[in-house]
């Protein structure tokens, strides 16, 4: 059954990918005439306090979705489906994993129709689970975007202009590889593809550590080990200001918020950075969150199996 929530098992250490930095328009231009790069839908994307959502229709409503790259599918909440009069699918159901572990059966909906933007995905079922937190905007948020949506498309996230792009990128050669169509500079990072969801190598305090690319997630978030591992002890984490948090799966953990010497994703470092540190699932090492992605624009290539980054104006570019 598929898997309805971010979290996955880690990849092995890499090294660092330190990649080189791409060029702007006449390469995009020339690549998008070998590759058909067709911009089939932008969409306006809010953040509110960390939640990254657009507006979606579902059976003919406006809702709310909230934009998950970490999760391998998408979810309703109960109450929607209860609004929308859905029935539920006698023949699926979906196991759903949140950070903190625990697994659970979950039913799944049918929804008669889906789109984003001019982009009809038609009937689908989907799994029907609450959310741990939702911003309270309008139209209601109705549940997740995940990866089996996303993934059909390259991803322009640009957070500090709050659109979302998808793109339909077609190969017409083998050496294609399409850049973002973008001009100016930006930096390109390999990605390790595991389902519908990628991770990367970046650095904390020097180390390397495998992260999750996770738009869904709040904020930075390293597991304990991860922690521990870079010198900080049980008892001063303990020290640290914190609370409770919960995932899709119900399961509440003890978090804290400590301050790293560094994080480094591609060339960019950032100095005396403070990430959230709790439990994350099957030994993910990192969640790199929406706080991250607020502060970059960042074109993500299902088709290509890279992401494409460049800091929001007034940021600097390297350290």
């Amino acid at each position: 059954m598929a898997r309805a929530r971010s979290c996955l098992a880690a990849c092995l250490l890499a090294a660092i990918a330190m990649t080189g930095m791409g060029q702007g328009s006449s390469r995009a231009q020339d690549t998008a005439r070998l590759c058909n790069h067709e911009r089939v839908a932008q969409v306006p994307l809010r953040d509110d306090g960390g939640y990254l959502s657009i507006v979606v229709s579902i059976a003919g409503h406006e809702l709310s979705a909230l934009v998950d790259t970490g999760s391998d599918g998408g979810l309703l909440t109960p109450d929607m489906v209860g609004y929308l009069r859905l029935r539920l699918d006698p023949d699926h159901e979906t196991i759903v994993h949140g950070t903190g572990g625990v697994a659970q059966a979950t039913p799944n909906a049918m929804v008669p129709d889906l789109r984003v933007g001019n982009v009809d995905f038609g009937p689908r079922s989907v799994p029907v689970g609450e959310l741990p937190g939702k911003p309270m905007i309008q139209p209601p948020v109705a549940g997740l975007l995940g990866g089996d949506i996303l993934s059909r498309f390259d991803l322009d996230v640009n957070v500090p202009g709050g659109t979302l792009t998808l793109w339909n990128i077609q190969h017409a050669s083998l050496v294609c590889a399409p850049p973002p169509a973008w001009d100016g500079p930006y930096e390109t990072l390999p990605l390790t593809r595991q389902d519908n969801r990628f991770l990367l190598t970046v650095g904390l305090d020097g180390r390397p550590v495998t992260a999750l690319l996770d738009s869904g997630a709040r904020s930075r978030i390293v597991s304990p080990e991860v922690a521990h591992r870079a010198g900080v002890s049980q008892s001063r984490l303990e020290r640290d200001p914190g609370g409770v948090t919960a995932s899709v799966d119900g399961h509440r953990d003890i978090y804290h918020w400590h301050r790293f010497d560094s994080l480094q994703v591609g060339h960019e470092l950032e100095r005396n950075v403070t990430l959230t540190v709790a439990p994350l699932r099957e030994h993910l090492e990192m969640l790199l969150g929406s706080d991250w992605f607020a502060t970059h624009r960042v074109w993500i290539s299902y088709a290509v199996n890279q992401a494409f980054v460049r800091p929001a104006p007034g940021r600097p570019e390297r350290p």
